[in-house]
């Protein structure tokens, strides 16, 4: 039992120290991560409603908008509520790229200009397709979090709307899937990664020093004899020579996609 410590005591110790040193780390990383300040003077994130459209009253202008500011600063992300009747942009393209721009000629970002932002338009004029047309613009991080599917998804709540609605309601329910969502900050990494890292190392080691005994003398003075006599058994490598042929594998130039810009999000319409 004394022999068995004796060998892993070297992995154990291994271990521990990775796992002393990577706690504070752990938890530097956690607070900075959990409650980063603010890091944009670009843009007031307290602007976070304009109702152009005026589908709502101002008590429920002031509700939703401090209700928008309190989960932009508990998602760590600007967001802005944009409620339009413009004729000239109601089709699906031109609400996504008046969001995307919007973002971007203002500066939003909750880290820094261009980072963290959600900008949300819900254009009630009705299009050349019949349509009214909503689309959330998602930049930075918080992409990580609300995913163009999830945006999409959440945008189904518009559904409960018809013309002649007060859509206070059915904006706050779209607010709180935006907290419900974009409210879990999620670690660069966890406490298990730290053991499961502390672990793989120990192996690794246990591994290498086994292999290491692989090189200790296996023959002694008695392994070439054979009743008394040298018995030297002879090996030949039948293939003495090789030779390899390289073959060039070319790439495709056809081209496969990408692109796209650093915003994401999702569209509806009703």
């Amino acid at each position: 039992m004394k022999s068995y410590f004796k060998y892993f005591r070297i992995p154990f110790i291994i271990a521990a120290v990775i796992t002393v040193i990577s706690l504070p780390v752990y938890f530097s990383v956690k607070n900075s991560v959990m409650n980063a300040e603010r890091n944009n003077s670009s843009w007031d994130n307290s602007v976070t409603l304009i109702d152009q459209a005026d589908k709502m009253t101002d008590e429920e202008e002031r509700d939703l908008g401090d209700r928008l500011e309190e989960i932009g600063n508990a998602c760590q992300t600007d967001i802005i509520f944009i409620i339009l009747d413009d004729p000239e942009n109601a089709y699906l393209d031109s609400v996504r790229r008046l969001a995307d721009s919007f973002s971007e000629d203002n500066h939003m970002g909750y880290d820094y200009p261009g980072g963290s932002a959600i900008v949300f338009i819900d254009n009630w004029s009705r299009g050349g397709d019949g349509g009214i047309h909503s689309w959330m613009s998602t930049t930075g991080n918080i992409r990580e979090r609300i995913s163009d599917d999830a945006a999409t998804e959440m945008l189904n709540v518009l559904d409960e709307l018809s013309d002649g609605d007060d859509p206070y309601y059915v904006y706050s329910k779209l607010a709180n899937q935006i907290y419900r969502k974009g409210g879990k900050l999620r670690m660069p990494f966890s406490m298990g990664t730290v053991l499961i890292a502390s672990l793989v190392i120990s192996i690794i080691y246990i591994f290498l020093n086994w292999r290491s005994k692989l090189g200790d003398v296996t023959v002694n003075a008695e392994t070439y004899l054979e009743g008394r006599k040298a018995n030297f058994r002879v090996k030949t490598d039948t293939f003495s020579h090789k030779t390899v042929t390289k073959h060039k594998i070319e790439r495709s130039s056809s081209g496969g996609g990408g692109g796209g810009g650093s915003h994401g999000g999702g569209g509806h319409s009703r």
